[in-house]
């Protein structure tokens, strides 16, 4: 009989502020009236992703808290779109995204962040931490259309971060289950 490793996935995450999240989920909405479902449009969604673990056997889920809990509270700002370029069953298309301005406190934290995810790490050391704005319906055709427009949407903000969201989810499981990892109190 076949065993089937139950395998994890993991994302790490870092939350803006409630304002900042309901300017980008107008942005979200208006990106869907245009173009079609656009993802998730909840506030409580929006999110930076960190890194993302799409199949992982294991993490050493207490060598990420020890790093969170030896992390000051940083600060961060958005910055200018960007995009993702997906191949998938031959068709191409692309995720459009808020570039994040790290502060070098936020740099030095993802660095550590990567050396704690250990051999999950591969992609996550290339990984351009991001707030995905739309990641449905965007072809070459209106990439640049998408582009001009979330640029001219661009939020000014500058965020203070205290915590970071560990989300994790079997293969076999839909559900995500997520825990906040305090940073160290100053």
């Amino acid at each position: 009989m076949p065993t089937h490793s139950n395998k994890m996935q993991y994302t790490i995450i870092l939350k803006p502020c409630p304002k900042t999240r309901r300017k980008i989920t107008a942005v979200k909405k208006h990106l869907e009236a245009l173009y079609g479902y656009t993802g998730s449009l909840s506030n409580k969604g929006v999110h930076i992703t960190m890194a993302y673990l799409r199949n992982s056997q294991f993490l050493d889920v207490p060598s990420v808290k020890t790093v969170c809990e030896s992390t000051k509270p940083f600060t961060f700002e958005l910055g200018s779109t960007g995009y993702f370029e997906k191949i998938r069953n031959n068709k191409k298309s692309y995720v459009v995204f808020y570039r994040i301005i790290a502060s070098p406190e936020m740099e030095e934290f993802h660095e550590r962040l990567v050396k704690a995810l250990g051999d999950n790490s591969s992609d996550t050391g290339k990984f351009i931490p991001h707030i995905t704005l739309i990641r449905k319906n965007v072809h070459e055709d209106n990439l640049r259309e998408i582009l001009d427009l979330t640029e001219n949407s661009k939020i000014s903000s500058e965020f203070l971060c205290k915590y970071l969201i560990l989300g994790k989810r079997s293969s076999q499981n839909s559900r995500w289950h997520f825990e906040h990892l305090d940073f160290r109190k100053t």
